[in-house]
C-alpha cells in the first residue's frame, strides 16, 4: 500500500505543475462550482442535524483546507474539525492557516483515534486512488470513524478524464460497493463538465441546467 501512497504523492506534484502553468486557472468556473456544491452541502447538513454546536467533522484528504472555513461558518467549531492530509506541504498549510483545528497527518488508513464523527467528508480523493484495495481500505476507515447517526458526505466525479491518467472515475455502483453496510444512499449530480464550464464563463448557470452535462456526484451515505 505504501507504493500506492507514493503514486498519489507523485500525481500531486504533476498536478501542481500543470496548475502553476495556468492551464486550469479559470477563476470564474471555480467560483460557480464551489458555490453550487456548498449550497448542496449546506442543505444536506442542516436537514441531517438540528444543531451543529457539538457535532464533529473529519475531512479525509483535506488538502490545504479550502473547505474548513465553509464548515466552520455553518456552525461547526474549529475544535471539532479534524483534517487528515497526506502531503507534507498541505499539512504545513493546514497547521499555519488553521491552528485551531485538529490535523491528522499521513495515510487515512492509518488514522488511530478514539472519536466518532457526525460528518465524514471527502472531496475528489477517491478518484486519485487507482488501487481498488486502497480505495476499500480508506472507505473502511471512514465507516469505522462514523457515528451511528452520522453521514458520509462525498464529492467526486463519475467520468474518466482521457487527459489525466492519474485519476479514474468512481461510479454510483462503486460507491455502494465501497460501503456495503450502508443502509441509505442519496446522490445529487452537480458540476458542469470542466471543458464546457471553463469556456462558457457567466453562462455556467444556463448550461448547468442540463443534467447530462454534469460530471460529479454529491453522495450521502448513512448507517
Amino acid at each position: 500500500m505504501q507504493e500506492e501512497v507514493e503514486k498519489i504523492k507523485k500525481a500531486y506534484v504533476n498536478r501542481k505543475k500543470i496548475e502553476s502553468s495556468g492551464k486550469y486557472s479559470h477563476a470564474m468556473y471555480s467560483r460557480f462550482i464551489v458555490a453550487e456544491r456548498e449550497k448542496v452541502y449546506e442543505s444536506i447538513i442542516h436537514k441531517s442535524f438540528s444543531n451543529l454546536t457539538n457535532r464533529k467533522l473529519i475531512e479525509i484528504g483535506a488538502g490545504g483546507g479550502s473547505n474548513i472555513e465553509f464548515f466552520h461558518q455553518l456552525g461547526i467549531s474549529y475544535s471539532n474539525i479534524y483534517a487528515n492530509e497526506l502531503i507534507d506541504e498541505r499539512i504545513n498549510d493546514l497547521k499555519k492557516n488553521y491552528c485551531e483545528i485538529n490535523v491528522l497527518e499521513g495515510n487515512a488508513v492509518d488514522i488511530n483515534i478514539d472519536i466518532k464523527f457526525d460528518i465524514v467528508f471527502q472531496s475528489t480523493v477517491f478518484t486519485s486512488i487507482l488501487n481498488d484495495d486502497m480505495q476499500l481500505a480508506v472507505a473502511k476507515k471512514m465507516w469505522e470513524v462514523l457515528s451511528d447517526d452520522g453521514i458520509i458526505l462525498w464529492y467526486d466525479f463519475v467520468y474518466n478524464n482521457p487527459n489525466n491518467k492519474d485519476v479514474r472515475k468512481v461510479s454510483r455502483k462503486r460507491i455502494k460497493a465501497l460501503f456495503p453496510l450502508g443502509t441509505k444512499f442519496s446522490f445529487i449530480k452537480v458540476t458542469l463538465a470542466p471543458p464546457i464550464g471553463r469556456r462558457v464563463g457567466k453562462g455556467y448557470p444556463f448550461f448547468n441546467t442540463f443534467r447530462f452535462l454534469r460530471t460529479h456526484l454529491i453522495a450521502v451515505i448513512r448507517k
